[in-house]
């Protein structure tokens, strides 16, 4: 009896490890369709969807420059050295004649008769409103040289802040009269003038009030605008270069949501809102919007809104209590 024993061929080999590498990546791939879906079904699970309440609010649109103001502006020198008291309150208006403080000479003893001798009333030279505070630009920075002279220069005029205390130096400046009754003027810093008109107007808050300002003349160089204010701006004469908010664009007042809420299912733009405990997706029409929300037309304040929206969401039985 033989003890041969047939060898398996190559052939039949290759076909073992072919059956075997074939059931290896079935096996992947139901691994890999298992995770995707597993993947799938909790995005989808009510407890990943975040929402947030719709609620009344109005989007602006505003945008904060740095404005150079002038105003007329009278410097008042001392005419000798000496002690100086002032009448009245910083920021009251005396009429033109009216003293506006008292110089006492260097050297002279108060209550002497020298002392009442050599004193002298400081007038106010013109009407107006009286600062202790200077910055040396009273003369420099006008509403005549805004509208004439070279911008850049002008404005380049750096500023000398200084109030005036007990004690003066003859020539130097004791304070300033500033005519309230003339309209401030200022040049505004923009990025861009592209759309301003000249005689048209601007809004601006300023200071606390929100006032409407006539755009005079447009700067390439430097790029802005001059405008002239209906009347005197509070705090134009003690802050010459300040921020203020220009108001570019009317506010819009309604129900606010947050830009990430909007969704676009087909060709219709909507959110999906929470109503009885379900989602359903809602057609809105956008009114105004920012860079980070967006004002809705005919929906109401308080109800929640999907923050994370995507497909599939519709119907779906969710929660709200991670608002």
């Amino acid at each position: 009896m033989s003890n041969y024993e047939p060898r398996t061929s190559n052939y039949e080999l290759g076909e073992k490890r072919n059956k075997l590498m074939y059931r290896l990546w079935g096996i992947l791939f139901i691994a890999l369709v298992g995770g995707s879906l597993w993947v799938y079904r909790s995005n989808f699970t009510p407890g990943t969807i975040k929402f947030t309440l719709a609620q009344t609010g109005t989007i602006t649109h505003e945008r904060k420059v740095t404005a150079t103001f002038a105003n007329q502006e009278l410097p008042i020198s001392a005419p000798f050295s000496g002690s100086i008291q002032f009448i009245g309150e910083d920021g009251q208006r005396f009429r033109r004649g009216e003293g506006v403080a008292i110089l006492q000479p260097e050297g002279s003893v108060p209550g002497t008769i020298r002392d009442n001798t050599q004193k002298q009333t400081i007038q106010a030279t013109t009407g107006g409103l009286f600062f202790r505070q200077t910055d040396g630009l009273e003369t420099i920075i006008t509403i005549d040289n805004l509208t004439s002279m070279d911008l850049n220069r002008l404005l380049a005029q750096t500023a000398n802040v200084r109030i005036t205390g007990a004690n003066v130096q003859v020539g130097e400046f004791v304070g300033k009269i500033v005519n309230n009754l003339i309209p401030t003027q200022a040049f505004l810093e923009l990025t861009s003038i592209e759309g301003l008109t000249v005689g048209k107007t601007i809004r601006l808050s300023v200071g606390g009030q929100t006032v409407s300002a006539k755009i005079l003349r447009k700067s390439e160089k430097p790029t802005g605008i001059i405008i002239s204010f209906p009347y005197y701006i509070d705090g134009s004469a003690t802050k010459r270069r300040q921020e203020v908010t220009w108001i570019y664009q009317s506010p819009t007042s309604g129900v606010i949501v947050p830009k990430s809420s909007l969704w676009t299912q087909g060709e219709e733009l909507g959110v999906f809102l929470w109503s009885e405990g379900v989602v359903h997706f809602k057609k809105v029409k956008i009114l105004d919007q920012d860079d980070s929300q967006a004002c809705i037309e005919n929906l109401t304040s308080g109800i929640p809104i999907v923050i994370t929206p995507r497909n599939g969401l519709e119907g779906l039985v969710a929660d709200v209590k991670n608002i």
